[in-house]
């Protein structure tokens, strides 16, 4: 009996374990896709917000197809207002902006205090219990980052490092939300519907920031490479949050939260195959 128990836990985490990694893989070519943006001069609030936008349409494209399009209940609407203001729009923005300051990899390497991070705001919102263990995990995990920030030579500058700071309002950004979200999910939504639902508030989010500071900007202003990289980064968002959601739905925030481990790996091959 307790084999069979062990087998069906192994199983419960197969489907969410296949999840995370893929979902790290896609994610982790994320900060790739924001260096050819960069290069390529499209200014960050304008590209985030046609990615999401990209993203939000597709994913409401395919849910017009399969009869399935996000509810507009009040709690539906709290989830997408929430998740894309705290849990997609302020990380997208802090990536997107230092893209062009830090190399991908090293951007990448702040998402690894996420799960550290998720634990904490689990603690402070008693949905986890205190474990030393953890406690040690979140110590080694932020020494670990502070061993490439702190150094100049490992960045170039102190300025760099402040770059690096910068960056670490994703990860804060991700942790919250992926404990809130168990709080105030609607039962009997799926996880595409929760993502289409996101991204478009995003999108909305984006648009009246990017009217103000960049202007009525079209991606087709750009060159190619620029669009496809608009478009890399869209599949990309919505990777990532069908993971989110499907991940936390079976088995939780902080089995969720170790994806960005396996995204800074799959980031640091991208960059190396990439450039």
């Amino acid at each position: 009996d307790d084999k069979t128990a062990d087998q069906g836990a192994t199983q419960s985490l197969f489907i969410p374990l296949v999840l995370l990694v893929g979902g790290g893989i896609a994610f982790g070519s994320i900060f790739s896709a924001n260096r050819i943006a960069f290069e390529a001069g499209i200014p960050f609030i304008s590209y985030s917000f046609w990615q999401t936008l990209i993203a939000g349409l597709g994913l409401l494209i395919v849910s017009v197809g399969l009869r399935a399009l996000p509810p507009t209940t009040r709690a539906h609407l709290r989830v997408y207002g929430l998740t894309a203001a705290i849990g997609l729009s302020v990380p997208l923005l802090a990536l997107t902006f230092v893209a062009g300051k830090l190399p991908p990899g090293v951007i990448s390497l702040t998402l690894t205090l996420t799960p550290s991070f998720t634990y904490l705001f689990a603690l402070a919102l008693r949905s986890d219990r205190w474990r030393l263990t953890s406690v040690a995990g979140i110590v080694f995990g932020l020494a670990g980052v502070l061993v490439v920030i702190v150094p100049r030579e490992s960045l170039g500058t102190g300025f760099a490092a402040g770059w690096q700071l910068l960056a670490m309002t994703a990860p804060l950004g991700y942790a919250l939300n992926n404990v809130l979200i168990t709080f105030i999910r609607p039962a009997a939504t799926t996880a595409m519907q929760l993502s289409t639902g996101v991204l478009l508030t995003a999108a909305l989010i984006f648009l009246p920031v990017m009217l103000i500071v960049d202007g009525p900007v079209m991606v087709t202003e750009f060159s190619g490479a620029a669009i496809w990289a608009t478009i890399w980064a869209a599949a990309a968002d919505v990777a990532l949050l069908m993971c989110f959601f499907e991940i936390i739905r079976r088995a939780g925030p902080i089995f969720f939260a170790q994806l960005n481990y396996i995204t800074v790996a799959a980031s640091v091959i991208w960059a190396f195959l990439i450039f």
